[in-house]
């Protein structure tokens, strides 16, 4: 998101096809930047992914500011701290239910054209809220109906999305081009929120919809020259329900790949406590308010963005799976001091160093799931993914708000690292050919 794809277990794993180069020959600016671009940015030599990751930056600020736009507007309609959840609930409950068919979607249909469609759809549904409040016609229901749209469609696109990356690029840049779509999401969870905070005081919620919706076409325009090989035939005659559940069973019969999807789980439902439970950390336990909540997350967007250009700067070591097992035991020891912490300066650099952390994990995670993937399930293992890292984080969430009320925020986030610590002995003592992927 290199060690050898093939199995070492003796299960059921399909030969691994070879990662696809370019679906066109690099141009000349491409082939000239080759020798000019240090390694941090090595998969910028390939047109394909140049376009994707600009224009999928823009959109992203984009979508960041209509997220920050639609929690300050459910709370000005609702006045509920439960409604404000309950919008963001709505956003990650379609991860049970479309991820896997996604995935079957992204194995069988050409890639980019299924992203245009999610893309344009994501698209008219901030224009329809950028009517409906500029209309002055706007109700909570509206929101929350629309959070839940938006969910499907943005879990319909997730492992579409993250099974083409490697067709962008070749095979030697896989890494390098996740560490770096990576550090284009965390840079855009920074300046999003940032313009945000000044576009609502001067256009509203209304225009950071419309501005959203207008931010769509630079993703859409980008998609459409790119150009991606053809999807091989598939098999005729099979369901959608047979396509997920070979997948599945792939999934299971690799070991390794259903070990970095259960670690990612794990990962999601207990390494991210501490996000849900930021404005408690911040309010209850540092005294800082609603301006050092908003530090706190800063501090994780930056150390992401390190960590995103630090993976990208090593992308070509031999050393992946031992850095993934390094990462988690520092993330696992640092949500621990995060949670002993009574300084706020303090907690802002653990906070700096957990961002570093959970970037590495995530990106490791992904290249060594794709690399070990063969091109025909690709899409099918991403779905399985990304419904382990989606799908379990609220379940993650609402256990630590359990924790936390009962024995505080402190107590949960302690928790929470202690879980990820022993998973990782865990696995360490029954899958130790991990540490050599």
């Amino acid at each position: 998101m290199t060690a050898s794809p093939e199995s070492q277990n003796g299960d059921f794993v399909p030969p691994v096809a070879a990662l696809p180069t370019d679906a066109q020959p690099l141009d000349t600016t491409a082939a000239r930047s080759r020798a000019v671009l240090p390694n941090t940015f090595a998969a910028f030599q390939h047109r394909n992914f140049r376009l994707y990751w600009f224009g999928n930056l823009v959109s992203l600020v984009g979508t960041w500011i209509q997220n920050i736009a639609t929690g300050w507007l459910v709370l000005q309609l609702s006045n509920s701290a439960f409604i404000v959840g309950l919008n963001s609930t709505l956003m990650w409950i379609p991860a049970w239910f479309v991820s896997l068919p996604a995935g079957v979607l992204a194995d069988h249909f050409n890639k980019r054209n299924l992203i245009i469609a999610t893309q344009s759809v994501l698209a008219v549904l901030a224009l329809v809220l950028a009517i409906l409040t500029w209309a002055h016609a706007i109700t909570i229901w509206h929101l929350l109906l629309i959070s839940l749209l938006s969910g499907f469609v943005v879990t319909l696109n997730g492992p579409v999305a993250q099974a083409m990356i490697p067709e962008l690029v070749n095979r030697k840049d896989v890494l390098n081009a996740i560490a770096l779509n990576s550090t284009m999401f965390n840079t855009a969870r920074i300046v999003g929120p940032s313009i945000a905070g000044v576009l609502l005081g001067v256009v509203g919620p209304g225009g950071c919809f419309g501005l959203n919706a207008v931010s769509f076409l630079a993703i859409i325009v980008a998609l459409f020259f790119i150009r991606l090989d053809p999807p091989r035939l598939r098999a005729a005659g099979e369901s959608v329900w047979q396509r997920m559940t070979a997948g599945l069973r792939f999934v299971r019969g690799h070991k390794d790949i259903m070990t970095l999807i259960i670690m990612m789980a794990v990962f999601s439902s207990f390494g991210l406590v501490y996000l849900p439970l930021m404005p408690v950390l911040a309010r209850d336990v540092f005294d800082a308010g609603a301006r050092g909540y908003g530090v706190m997350m800063t501090c994780i967007g930056i150390g992401a963005v390190v960590g995103g250009l630090t993976l990208a700067t090593i992308s070509r070591t031999r050393h992946r799976g031992l850095i993934l097992t390094f990462g988690t035991l520092m993330l696992s020891l640092l949500i621990v001091a995060l949670s002993l912490a009574h300084s706020f300066l303090f907690a802002l650099a653990m906070l700096v160093l957990i961002g570093f952390c959970q970037t590495t994990i995530s990106s490791l995670t992904n290249t060594l799931i794709q690399v070990l993937s063969p091109d025909e399930v690709r899409g099918r293992v991403m779905s399985v993914f990304m419904l382990a890292f989606n799908g379990m984080f609220p379940v993650g969430s609402l256990l630590a708000g359990i924790v936390a009320q009962k024995l505080g925020a402190p107590a949960a986030t302690f928790a929470g690292g202690c879980v990820v610590f022993a998973s990782l002995v865990t696995v360490s003592f029954l899958r130790p050919e991990l540490r050599r992927l």
